[in-house]
């Protein structure tokens, strides 16, 4: 039993009348009929009582007919659920990010998407930033959001956004009345750093520091930006950190000063599977590439 046929007679019965059902469905009568007799046939009833002057439902076309209206909407239903997926409407998509990504991008990206394409559910996997790339690998996450570099071949990467470094100074320390810092004024101050490791920050730092014309004391480590600013504020010494740091709040206690130097710009990038072709995919992208300012 096709769905043609099944919309024939939901037609018919509706018009009751083989000429205006065939009209309506721009198809000639013979056609119809023989698709009305097909399908009684199949079913092993008859649907409509047929005479040379009137077309109506037996009992059991009557049965029938609601039966397949509903079918009809279901059969409507997928398919437009369907196609909204091949828009990147509609679906799920489980997105991967590290901490940092959470104080200026991350909120910017979600904001849009999530207005644009409502009827997408995001899940949403708070990791380390080595974890991400990783996960991309597995499968277990669709798209991630980190610092680039990435090892992978299997994985693409697009930057969304640059930013210099801040150094986080205790409130009550000497710089405290200071706008900016000279990268080499930090020179004899003991320093909190990011951990080194696959993270890039920590190399970067070490690296501009040296062209700087020397190598930073370093008394305290952490991966997380909060646990510097924590050590900042106990006044275990100064933090270079993202300027996206600042907008999530010190909570007291330590100054954020605009350092001349040379400084890189630290990036986060949006990464994903290069073989994943999914409209969904494709449309986050695009909306975090707008969402970002970016083509």
């Amino acid at each position: 039993m096709d769905i043609k046929a099944l919309r024939y007679f939901s037609v018919l019965a509706e018009e009751l009348h083989f000429g205006h059902a065939a009209k309506r469905l721009h198809i000639s009568q013979p056609p119809l009929s023989r698709q009305l007799g097909k399908l009684e046939h199949e079913l092993g009833v008859k649907l409509l009582f047929r005479t040379k002057r009137q077309v109506s439902l037996t009992p059991a076309g009557q049965v029938f007919l609601d039966e397949v209206r509903g079918i009809l909407a279901s059969v409507n239903e997928a398919a437009n659920a369907a196609r909204r997926a091949g828009r990147g409407e509609i679906g799920r998509l489980t997105v991967g990010f590290f901490i940092g990504a959470t104080y200026s991008l991350l909120p910017k990206i979600l904001h849009r998407f999530q207005t644009q394409s409502p009827g997408v559910r995001l899940i949403l996997q708070e990791m380390e930033l080595t974890q991400v790339p990783q996960a991309l690998v597995s499968g277990e996450i669709d798209v991630g959001i980190l610092r680039p570099p990435v090892s992978y071949s299997t994985i693409e990467t697009e930057v969304l956004l640059r930013e210099p470094f801040v150094a986080a100074v205790p409130e009550n320390g000497k710089f405290s009345s200071k706008k900016q810092l000279q990268l080499k004024e930090l020179a004899e101050e003991p320093f909190v750093m990011f951990s080194p490791g696959p993270s890039v920050l920590y190399s970067q730092i070490m690296s501009a520091c040296y062209k700087a014309g020397f190598r930073p004391r370093i008394v305290q480590e952490a991966r997380h930006p909060e646990t510097l600013l924590g050590l900042v504020r106990s006044g275990a010494g100064i933090a270079l950190v993202a300027s996206s740091v600042q907008m999530r709040g010190s909570g007291g206690g330590v100054l954020f000063k605009k350092i001349t130097g040379p400084l890189p710009m630290t990036e986060i990038a949006i990464a994903w599977r290069h073989k994943n072709p999914s409209p969904l995919l494709l449309s986050f992208i695009k909306n975090a590439r707008s969402a970002m300012k970016l083509r």
